[in-house]
């Protein structure tokens, strides 16, 4: 994935609108980016970000109750080869009622070379069939390991997306496991805007 141009759209500060959640915006917010995704002509990749704001409520959470907590997120950083291909999302997208009222939607802009401190990968996480083996007893404490379960434990600490399927109309969750990388790699994004398994890709953490 050739990263050059980003795109960030935040979510708008919710907190005294008892009516909508900070994840139930999201997910209607990227409900219209997946479905800009699948109709224009180019590849979109998707960062999940924390505002400076989100950053210190989170600490201050960690603090308070002396825990990590689970990463959240009021940033969708958007990122793609041209500047072109950010104008035609935002031409596509800034008319939709739920990004015109919950979002403020910055500029394309470069990334800044100068200023990546890492690279990160945001994957799909998926559970296999429940055919799944189970892990040979451990050595140690002599107890059988369940691969389905120790998954399940793992998806729970992971954010999510909650997207309404455009064949079926049913909704299911979108987990996404985020990894560190050494460099970009060369995979392309799925139509959610994610790295698959087979074409793995980074996105610049700056």
């Amino acid at each position: 994935m050739n990263s050059q141009f980003y795109l960030d759209i935040r979510i708008v500060d919710y907190d005294n609108n008892t009516d909508m959640t900070l994840s139930c915006v999201r997910n209607q917010v990227y409900n219209v980016l997946h479905g800009a995704f699948r109709q224009l002509n180019y590849h979109y990749a998707v960062a999940l970000v924390a505002s400076e704001k989100m950053k210190a409520k989170q600490e201050s959470i960690q603090l308070k109750f002396a825990k990590e907590v689970k990463f959240n997120f009021d940033i969708f950083r958007v990122f793609a080869e041209t500047y072109e291909a950010l104008q035609a999302l935002i031409d596509a997208i800034l008319g939709h009622w739920k990004i015109r009222d919950y979002t403020v939607v910055g500029s394309p802009t470069p990334v800044p070379t100068e200023k990546i401190t890492t690279w990160l990968s945001y994957r799909r996480f998926r559970i296999p069939s429940q055919k799944a083996e189970i892990v040979p007893k451990n050595k140690v404490d002599k107890q059988p390991l369940y691969i389905r379960r120790r998954q399940f434990a793992q998806q729970q600490a992971l954010p999510y997306l909650q997207v309404r399927s455009q064949s079926t109309g049913y909704n299911f969750s979108i987990f996404i496991e985020m990894k560190v990388c050494d460099s970009a790699g060369q995979g392309t994004p799925d139509s959610y805007g994610f790295a698959r398994e087979t074409q793995p890709f980074a996105l610049p953490v700056f």
